[in-house]
């Protein structure tokens, strides 16, 4: 912590400290120093990942940005819709990795600058450059994945939160921001909405504790506590469905009906041969769904069918929606849905499947090659050797537990219990603990396969409340002026404690002074 005790008056210098501690030369010498080393980092996983990774999805969608075939649903429109903007802007299909690797350590150099104005505390600011550097994160940000995207979103979106509670100053335009960024995540994936949840939850509060008379006004008891984070999530949920309708309207682009590969998986692994031919099924479609489970049971396959077992779409294409989808639904309601012993129990076998078996912890410049037009391909470089090492030989074979779902699962129930020891942080931990629990429990009646990649939104925030809790704990031990008060704990009351804290020192002194006193005079 710097030795400054200076203060800076409210909006009268600029100074970043709104009124607390103000910055110091070696303060700003540290934070450019951590600027230096995110433009580095950034240079480095560019020169590694241009023009972006990219499988099969990926692909199908670049086909779309390049307006080869018309836009459709099945992997998230407005993220192709964005990737198409940013290439017809720059000319540059790599433009949107570029974007995605950029934004994701201009989040991590302002969750330093939060950190360090927080704490004064190098080895603490220094933590948040790290995020996006360990292995598990660094591993997927040059992938343009839908799972990538809503990292980054919830990401930014969560440290625009800290930084508005933090600079009231600019705390509106923050939280506005960050709802776009949440908005934007809760697009991209729509099994992320009750994770998304928490993180409204945490602007709502910061938003609402912007004005102590709002403050005092909505906490003033139980009731209209859970009101109002009642109706915060109830006003999200209609901005996200009216921004998804005007999307829609404006785009237009062509339904998929992508969820019924989920009703394919039920009803092959759940419903009996038997069964399926009682059903009243045009035979075309019966005979598929047979063929489809002995080919599954052959392959020792247990999900993703549409891929695997099924033949794909209507005539056999990729990313083509199947046909009889009405049907399918009907008996997914019928067979799979009456019958919740046997469902529950295939979820339970994908669910133990995804949690501790590893998958795809890395996307190697092969992966999909014959998908993607020859000249957005990534080419072998020094740095994606580099790359390459770091994430697999150093992370997945190394330390392969941060590359599973179960360690994620366990990292957010363990914060969650924890909960209690955090003094001053203890909403913002919060907030991340049940994201992350909530966005792979989420996975449970969907989970298609074991990719690491469904695990990397709560791998990053559990990663980033850890960080927080060092923080809490470097602030429990030597708080710095304009500190959060400690969960529970009033203004007013936090006020008392620090002026009391300062009369019983102002004691002490005066005890020693006056002991000296008297042994000189002896």
């Amino acid at each position: 912590m710097t030795g400054s005790s200076a203060r800076s008056p409210r909006g009268n210098t600029g100074s970043p400290t709104d009124g607390r501690t103000a910055w110091t030369a070696p303060d700003y010498w540290w934070l450019s120093v951590l600027g230096v080393v995110a433009l580095l980092a950034t240079a480095f996983l560019w020169v590694a990942n241009r023009p972006g990774r990219m499988t099969n999805d990926s692909a199908h969608q670049l086909k779309q940005v390049l307006g080869r075939i018309p836009l459709d649903d099945w992997h998230p429109a407005i993220m192709t819709v964005s990737w198409t903007g940013l290439y017809k802007l720059t000319g540059e299909v790599s433009s949107m990795v570029l974007v995605q690797i950029g934004l994701t350590f201009v989040a991590a150099l302002l969750l330093a600058i939060y950190l360090h104005d927080l704490t004064r505390s190098r080895l603490v600011s220094s933590l948040a450059l790290a995020i996006p550097l360990l292995p598990f994160t660094i591993t997927f940000l040059g992938v343009l994945w839908k799972d990538v995207q809503i990292m980054i979103a919830f990401f930014v979106g969560t440290v625009l939160i800290l930084l508005a509670e933090r600079f009231s100053t600019v705390r509106y335009p923050l939280l506005g921001l960050s709802l776009l960024f949440l908005l934007y995540g809760a697009m991209v994936r729509k099994n992320a909405f009750f994770a998304i949840l928490p993180l409204v939850f945490l602007l709502y509060r910061a938003w609402r504790n912007g004005s102590p008379g709002l403050r005092k006004r909505l906490t003033s008891n139980r009731r209209r506590l859970l009101g109002g984070y009642t109706a915060a999530a109830v006003t999200f949920l209609l901005l996200l469905l009216g921004a998804g309708s005007a999307f829609n309207a404006v785009f237009q682009p062509k339904p998929t009906g992508q969820l019924s590969q989920v009703f394919l998986d039920d009803i092959i692994f759940t419903v009996p041969a038997q069964d399926i031919r009682a059903a009243d099924l045009p035979q075309d479609l019966e005979d598929k769904l047979l063929h489809a489970r002995d080919v599954c049971r052959s392959k020792d396959v247990i999900w993703d069918a549409y891929w695997k077992c099924y033949g794909r779409g209507a005539t056999g294409k990729q990313f083509e929606p199947i046909a009889y989808q009405p049907e399918v639904r009907n008996l997914w309601l019928s067979d799979v849905v009456t019958h919740p012993v046997r469902y529950a129990y295939y979820r339970a076998q994908t669910y133990a499947r995804f949690l501790f078996v590893g998958k795809s912890e890395y996307a190697p410049i092969t992966a999909g090659r014959h998908a993607v037009p020859a000249d957005y391909h990534v080419q072998p470089t020094k740095a994606d050797n580099i790359l390459s090492d770091y994430v697999v030989e150093l992370g997945a074979k190394t330390f392969p537990w941060f590359f599973r779902a179960w360690t994620w699962l366990a990292a957010a129930v363990a914060i969650i219990l924890l909960l209690p020891k955090a003094k001053y942080l203890r909403p913002q931990i919060a907030a991340l603990g049940w994201s992350a629990f909530l966005y792979l429990l989420g996975y449970i009646p969907i989970v298609p396969a074991s990719d690491f990649r469904y695990s990397y939104w709560p791998a990053i925030a559990c990663t980033l409340a850890g960080v927080l809790f060092i923080a809490d704990r470097r602030l429990n031990k030597k708080p710095p002026e304009g500190s959060p008060a400690p969960a529970g704990e009033s203004g007013r009351a936090r006020g008392n404690t620090l002026r009391g804290h300062r009369i019983t020192e102002r004691v002490s002194e005066a005890r020693l002074k006056l002991g000296q006193k008297r042994v000189a005079e002896q």
